[in-house]
């Protein structure tokens, strides 16, 4: 199986500058559970990403506001641990293995088409 057939696409996106309570509503609205960030939510220019563990870890573990903090503050940046749309989703889980993450940007000649999660690969096993 390959990676095309297990990805999530549209992709949930926020700008550097967008608060971490925006992030928030966005992966409420979109039920993912992390937000890659771009300028402009231009799908060329990923700066890194949210997810919901960060949020709970660098906001409201810290008694933070979540609308007082900028996106780009708690994000990981770029560049990104990828994979190419083609690739296996066995490749895929030695990737995240390897790295120790849930989640993947997956790529098509170099522009940013989706991505693929654990959560998507139990798939191939369920």
């Amino acid at each position: 199986m390959r990676v095309r057939d297990l990805m999530s696409y549209p992709i949930a996106m926020v700008r550097p500058e967008d608060t971490v309570l925006t992030a928030v509503k966005r992966m409420a609205g979109e039920k993912k559970g992390s937000v890659l960030v771009a300028r402009d939510c231009l799908l060329k220019e990923c700066l890194g990403i949210v997810t919901t563990s960060q949020i709970f870890l660098r906001v409201f573990a810290e008694g933070r506001d979540p609308a007082q903090v900028i996106v780009s503050e708690i994000m990981t940046p770029g560049p990104l641990v990828s994979i190419d749309l083609d690739a296996s989703t066995a490749e895929a889980a030695v990737l995240m293995r390897e790295h120790n993450i849930r989640r993947l940007p997956v790529l098509k000649d170099g522009a940013l088409v989706g991505i693929i999660t654990s959560k998507d690969l139990l798939a191939c096993v369920v």
